[in-house]
């Protein structure tokens, strides 16, 4: 037979081990949530890092890929032409060329790349450029047929590089100057100077002649600013890119370009091909830290340096300005001092000559904008604006995709006086400006939905890290909290049960203490004095009774024995 102490240790252990179950589970499944919310909450950053950087390499089958080979956004380029309104003062050295600004002559870009070809071996691939250009008349303040009257640079491109031949060579350049009307100024259409060129005879002189008396051969059978690049693909050149599938650092970044790694345009030290090839930036940009963009119209890499972080259609992204170190010649950074090319010039310009079969080409930025004064001292009609004629970009920080550009570039000729040519004798010197274009783009408000999505499933995945956190910690916290408030609630039950007890002991004496009411104090004061009265009055009395009684008694005891 099982005693009544068996049965009760027997029922206490059925009670328990339920309770210990859920405790261990408890425990358990805390641990757990802890644990996954911790990774949740410092790697969900660090997967979805991961996972834009499989999507970020360049190959057939991704979406970069598609976004890259025909952009999306809109390309909005915008021409203005210098008017030379004086040109007959020219002789007059006392007198500034003077110019006004035509335009914009608005055009849409739609740019492609084609002859894509794919190299796993090194994991990178080559392809060519093409853009075509189409007129946007709405857009535009004026017409394709307005005339522009400018200098006559094929003249003055011919003379620079005939200064430096022989003297024989330089007379024969003297009279096919003068045979072609001995004039240093022209008048063509806006379409005629930039996209649709124009048929010349120098030029064809220039084709005709073997190589090895002109020094230079131009592959162009017109003469236009622009000319030939509405739908040519030669005019670029060949480029090859790391698609980043070996190192995602590698990411958008030139290999090389027309097969060299250099571009024997300047000293070898400012002929190195790197940086981005336009599209696409490293990824990971920090701040503070400059960019660098290899630029083919002028056969070197630019340097942009980190200004602030800005937003563009909501999304945070890093703004690049181009700056006085882009257009220096070694006047402020002495690194620059291999750009000058044979002409270091003051600050604010950038000889590319050699990249211009030899015309005295300078790219600054409109209206010499952060150049050196002297250039604006030498013409009038020029007034240089931060705002409408500085250059920046910017990118989205982790991918290095373009968010917002305004790419501002202004092309000049240098026109000096030469002896051996009478076009050219006793003339003045000077940058003449020809026009200026403004290459617009911005990311697309579809896009930019895109670019927010990263950040939020990271900020998601840590508010989700937190919240698992947080219930694990409650769970692994549960069971010893609620043992910790039950053992309190039974101490102030045992509490409790004292003070009961010691009320119903002295209960009287604890109605009386000073912090109970006056006047129930006073009230239990009267009560206890009428109480004394009645006991005194009630002990008289009985001691009268007893007196009484015995004397009745001895009365009886008289008559008794009577």
């Amino acid at each position: 037979m099982c005693s009544n102490k068996d049965i009760v240790s027997a029922k206490f252990a059925v009670a328990m081990f339920p309770e210990k179950n859920r405790c261990f589970i408890f425990k358990i499944v805390g641990s757990c949530l802890v644990i996954l919310g911790l990774l949740h909450a410092f790697f969900s950053e660090t997967l979805v890092n991961n996972l834009m950087e499989k999507e970020m390499v360049l190959s057939p089958d991704s979406k970069t890929f598609d976004l890259w080979k025909k952009p999306p956004v809109k390309v909005t380029l915008d021409f203005y032409m210098f008017n030379w309104t004086n040109p007959q003062d020219f002789q007059n050295l006392n007198i500034k060329p003077k110019f006004e600004e035509l335009g914009p002559y608005r055009f849409t870009e739609v740019p492609h790349k084609v002859d894509i070809k794919w190299h796993p071996d090194n994991a990178s691939m080559t392809y060519r450029k093409q853009s075509k250009y189409y007129f946007d008349a709405a857009g535009s303040k004026g017409r394709l047929e307005d005339e522009i009257v400018t200098v006559n640079s094929l003249a003055v491109s011919l003379s620079a590089k005939a200064k430096r031949w022989s003297p024989l060579r330089r007379r024969v350049i003297d009279i096919a100057l003068k045979v072609y009307h001995n004039d240093i100024t022209m008048k063509k259409s806006m379409d005629e100077l930039l996209f649709e060129g124009f048929e010349d005879v120098l030029l064809n002189v220039a084709n005709f002649l073997p190589s090895s008396l002109t020094d230079v051969k131009v592959p162009f059978d017109k003469f236009g600013y622009c000319y030939p690049r509405n739908h040519s693909v030669d005019v670029t050149g060949l480029y090859n890119i790391h698609t980043g599938a070996d190192d995602i650092s590698k990411f958008g970044q030139i290999h090389t370009w027309n097969y060299r790694n250099t571009t024997g345009a300047y000293a070898p030290e400012c002929s190195k091909v790197y940086g981005s090839a336009g599209e696409f930036q490293s990824v990971y940009l920090k701040p503070h830290k400059p960019i660098h963009f290899f630029l083919s119209d002028v056969c070197r890499t630019v340097r942009m340096d980190y200004v602030e972080t800005t937003e563009v259609e909501g999304v945070k992204g890093f703004r690049y300005e181009g700056g006085k170190r882009m257009v220096d010649n070694g006047t402020l950074y002495p690194e620059n001092v291999c750009h000058c090319n044979g002409e270091c010039v003051p600050s604010g310009l950038i000889n590319i000559s050699s990249c211009w079969f030899g015309s005295p080409m300078f790219i600054s930025y409109p209206h010499f904008y952060d150049a050196d004064p002297y250039y604006l001292s030498e013409v009038d009609g020029l007034r240089p604006e931060k705002q409408k004629h500085e250059l920046y970009l910017v990118l989205e920080p982790k991918t290095g995709l373009m968010l917002e550009m305004a790419a501002r570039l202004q092309s000049n000729i240098l026109v000096e006086p030469i002896s051996d040519f009478t076009m050219f004798r006793n003339r003045r010197r000077i940058f003449f400006p020809l026009f200026w274009f403004e290459a617009r783009t911005r990311v697309s408000p579809d896009l930019a939905n895109e670019f927010k999505i990263m950040p939020r499933v990271t900020l998601c995945g840590q508010i989700l890290g937190g919240i698992s956190v947080l219930i694990g910690v409650v769970l692994l916290l549960w069971y010893p909290v609620k043992a910790h408030l039950q053992n309190r609630l039974i101490q102030q039950i045992k509490i409790n049960n004292l003070d009961s007890e010691t009320h119903r002991v002295v209960g009287k004496t604890i109605s009386l203490q000073p912090e109970i009411s006056p006047l129930l104090v006073t009230t239990a004061q009267e009560r206890t004095k009428i109480l004394e009265r009645t006991d005194t009055r009630l002990s008289d009395l009985s001691i009268g009774e007893s007196t009484n009684s015995a004397d009745r008694s001895s009365m009886q005891s008289s008559a008794s024995t009577t």
